[in-house]
């Protein structure tokens, strides 16, 4: 029997239940932990409903992303942040989640959609020495 992807799983959960109110998304939901059940899955919920929440809202057009900083950034950063992000990735709308990391000398990350958008000093000062390396070989 081949191997049943959590991602597979939550976008088949989702698509059957997407239509569906009241006695009909019971049903369906029954349905779906009996499925877990039966197929030795209840123990990758949390991850299924992560990849859930990730289906969800790709379908209402939000993006999901983590703002990681050394320290807590100002509402207008954030902002800024959100105006950047709902351009680069044609949302309606970006729910921020803040992270602080004193390891960062400076500068941020963000994750969002798959992706990692590495702005910290480290990684700077990183992109300039492989540059500087390469300008002189």
């Amino acid at each position: 029997m081949a191997k049943i992807s959590t991602k597979d799983v939550a976008t088949a959960f989702y698509e059957s239940a997407k239509s569906k109110s009241g006695a009909d998304l019971e049903r369906t939901m029954t349905n779906a932990v009996e499925f877990l059940n039966k197929h030795k899955l209840l123990s990758k919920a949390s991850e299924i409903l992560w990849h859930l929440e990730k289906i969800h809202n790709k379908d209402l057009g939000v993006v999901s992303a983590t703002v990681t900083s050394k320290r807590p950034l100002a509402k207008k950063n954030l902002d800024e942040i959100k105006k950047i992000l709902k351009n680069r990735y044609k949302a309606l709308d970006i729910t921020l989640h803040t992270h602080e990391d004193l390891s960062l000398i400076g500068g941020i990350k963000i994750e969002a959609n798959d992706e990692m958008i590495d702005l910290s000093l480290k990684n700077k000062v990183r992109q300039l020495q492989t540059h500087l390396l390469h300008q002189h070989v």
